[in-house]
């Protein structure tokens, strides 16, 4: 009996193990099977994935901050934040931009600072200090070499080739070039000021003649932007002016003792002594833009990017029954765009960033520069784009817009491009010291021939 039961007991195992292994070799079966499917599953969902984006397929989302001062309330960010938005909607799950709000004035700062501790922002403004920028950054290999972007991207036909090669720096492309140029002019208020013939067809002096008691628009603070444009123009109307100003962007300039740049400035001080807004001592930009958008002056210079300014959907910034439809655009006096085709792209990207975030950075520079983009971009800021058959779409909507509109039907076989005088200034210069000195010119304690004394000589000392 105990030899009958011990030989159950151990069929009684057998069978029990077997059973044991059966189930188990069952459930391996279907968890390889629940594998395989989720395997073919997040295939599917790459295979699908891919077909929405560009570039490779970490799996995972890559996300950046960027620092700009593109936001709040700068005029930039009227179309800048949609299009980071846009990018974010294009890439969702893939890529991600964060943006993060830096006041103008202390940008430039804040990216040097970042820069010595090799903690850049994987995206940066240009223009961030030029000197900085060619004697610092580069050299020091703050810069990412963006040429095999540039090479294999499909955008590449839209770049200005003057832009290409300022960007060129010992054979490494250390900025996006540019692919839009953006000629600035003036606006003015036509239900004030009604010129008997286009503005770009009269002389400096028949310009201000035209204007009578009626004011324009200036300001010293910062780096005294509406008013360096219109010494711009003077200094261009000069003999040899626009000469001065072309030649001397790359390496800019310490010698403003030129003969077209003191007849200029003595012209600028008399104008602005007579003929400026009642607020332009001390104002900053806002504050001229203001003055313009309630009538307190007729004309301001600025960039065709203000036309969002004037568009119905910017009426909380007028007063005084301005009217954004009542503003018209053209050239300068002389036939004279300000336009500097001879420098750096937008965007420069970080060395120091990680593989995943070059990728992303490359699918925005390719995105910001596809035709689409760019046509958006000149519908909202205005400029054109030498190298782009637009598309009828385009045309037709740049029509709707007065200013962008008069700034196209403006531009003639006649009309001479020059950059800025502020483009032949070392950045410091023109960002700080020009601002501090044009109170003394207006009030006379420096005389033109000082004035351009002493800017020479701050020039010398930044570019020693």
């Amino acid at each position: 009996m105990k030899k009958l039961l011990a030989l159950v007991m151990a069929a009684a195992l057998v069978f029990s193990m077997a059973a044991c292994a059966g189930n188990n070799t069952s459930s391996g079966s279907k968890e390889s099977s629940k594998t395989e499917s989720k395997t073919e599953s997040k295939t599917e969902s790459k295979t699908e994935e891919s077909k929405t984006s560009e570039g490779g397929d970490s799996g995972k989302l890559v996300e950046i901050n960027l620092p700009t001062f593109k936001a709040g309330e700068n005029v930039g960010a009227v179309f800048f934040l949609p299009q980071v938005e846009r990018f974010n909607k294009m890439y969702e799950g893939k890529y991600k931009i964060n943006i993060e709000e830096v006041p103008q004035a202390s940008y430039s700062e804040k990216i040097k600072q970042l820069a010595q501790q090799k903690k850049m922002p994987v995206l940066m403004h240009t223009g961030v200090d030029n000197e900085w920028f060619k004697k610092v950054a580069i050299p020091n290999g703050f810069a990412y070499d963006l040429t095999d972007w540039y090479n294999n991207t499909p955008t590449k036909k839209f770049f200005i080739q003057d832009s290409v090669e300022y960007s060129t720096r010992d054979g490494k492309l250390v900025t996006a070039p540019a692919a839009v140029t953006r000629p600035m002019g003036l606006f003015y208020n036509s239900d004030l000021y009604k010129p008997e013939k286009a503005v770009h067809d009269m002389t400096v002096d028949e310009f201000i003649a035209s204007l009578g008691d009626s004011k324009i628009a200036f300001q010293t603070a910062d780096n005294a932007w509406c008013s360096m444009l219109f010494l711009s123009d003077l200094v261009a109307n000069e003999e040899g002016g626009i000469e001065i100003l072309k030649n001397n962007v790359d390496d800019k300039t310490s010698d403003f003792n030129q003969p077209a740049i003191v007849n200029a400035v003595t012209k600028l001080q008399k104008i602005l002594q007579e003929n400026a807004s009642a607020n332009s001592v001390g104002a900053a930009y806002a504050d001229a833009a203001n003055n313009f958008m309630s009538e307190g002056s007729v004309v301001i210079l600025n960039g065709p990017w203000m036309s969002a300014d004037f568009a119905p959907d910017s009426s909380d910034k007028w007063s005084n029954n301005f009217d954004g439809a009542n503003v018209h655009a053209d050239l300068l006096p002389g036939n004279i765009g300000l336009a500097n085709t001879r420098g750096w792209g937008e965007w420069w990207v970080s060395a120091y960033a990680t593989d995943e975030e070059i990728e992303l950075a490359k699918a925005w520079l390719d995105f910001v520069n596809s035709q689409e983009e760019l046509e958006a971009y000149m519908l909202a800021e205005g400029g054109s784009c030498p190298n782009m058959e637009y598309s009828e779409n385009f045309l037709a909507k740049q029509g709707e817009t007065q200013v962008l509109a008069d700034l196209s039907a403006a531009i003639n076989d006649k009309t001479q491009f020059t950059p800025s005088i502020l483009d032949i200034m070392p950045t410091s210069v023109g960002e700080t010291e020009v601002g501090k000195m044009l109170p003394q010119l207006i009030d006379g304690t420096l005389t033109p021939e000082q004035f351009c004394e002493q800017l020479s000589a701050k020039a010398a000392d930044a570019l020693a």
